[in-house]
């Protein structure tokens, strides 16, 4: 019995060992993947950040602009189009906030200030393209 015993705990402290290394290697091995996709999306092209982009983002936000199309104007079929990357240019995106061509409610200047408006179009145009999905770690091939 005691032979058993010693068997049994000499076998858990085996596993427990190889469950730590293991467990270690494998932080090594997701923190390297974090590396790799940090890397791609420094490597993307990033628009860079206009000056009044932030004002811009809390406008979009203030307006209530991301219920229909989403926090990066990404947009959905169900609510809204797409708005970034690469917005309209801002004389067609201003006629469409002022008096919008479907069931989007129209924003006019007392609401939205030309101002705001404009801090909105350079926010979205501050969005930058996303990543190429097959430059992604997960849809890597592997060696």
């Amino acid at each position: 019995m005691v032979t058993r015993c010693r068997i049994f705990l000499a076998t858990i402290t085996c596993l427990a060992t190889a469950l730590t290394v293991g467990a270690v290697g494998g932080r090594e091995a997701g923190e390297a993947q974090q590396n790799q996709q940090a890397q791609s999306v420094q490597s993307a092209q990033l628009a860079p950040l206009a000056p009044l982009a932030p004002l811009g983002r809390s406008a979009f936000i203030e307006m209530g602009c991301h219920h229909c199309h989403g926090y990066e104007g990404q947009g959905a079929r169900p609510t809204g189009p797409r708005l970034a990357p690469e917005p309209m240019p801002l004389e067609v995106f201003s006629n469409i906030v002022r008096r919008p061509p479907n069931v989007m409610p129209a924003y006019s200047p007392e609401v939205l200030s030309d101002e705001k408006l404009k801090w909105v179009h350079e926010y979205l145009e501050s969005i930058p393209e996303p990543p190429d999905v097959m430059s992604l770690p997960a849809f890597a091939e592997k060696p």
